[in-house]
């Protein structure tokens, strides 16, 4: 499933999955927990704090936060510092937001694609709760 028209880009929903890992992969899901409690940060800093859970050098880090970037959930701008250049990334939605989307999108496929029997399961399901 595609959903180009959300405030950010995805392409495949995992429903065997939990949390962010249903639309973003492991690394992605870390790197996002990262940047939402961060709001910004640079791509060695989630590196430092990322790299006891997962095994990956920092030009993965690096290439993930910048796909992260071109699927709307993080904008980056350049600052000039001691060291030269570095990127310092943002967050763009909230977590919140976020979810709110991921899940909009979700329930409006499943209502285009089996409307009846998806109404009756929401229904029964709310019920439940």
């Amino acid at each position: 499933m595609t959903f180009g028209d959300s405030l950010f880009r995805w392409s495949e929903y995992r429903p065997h999955k939990q949390g962010l890992q249903t639309v973003l992969s492991p690394l992605e899901s870390d790197i996002m927990d990262i940047m939402w409690r961060e709001k910004k940060a640079t791509a060695r800093t989630v590196y430092t704090r990322i790299k006891s859970k997962h095994s990956v050098h920092r030009p993965t880090v690096n290439a993930v936060m910048s796909s992260l970037c071109k699927r709307g959930l993080l904008s980056a701008r350049v600052s000039k510092g001691r060291g030269g250049l570095k990127y310092i990334y943002k967050v763009r939605l909230s977590r919140a937001r976020f979810e709110r989307e991921v899940v909009g999108k979700v329930v409006d496929s499943l209502l285009v694609s089996f409307r009846r029997t998806a109404k009756k399961q929401m229904q029964e399901k709310l019920k439940e709760v």
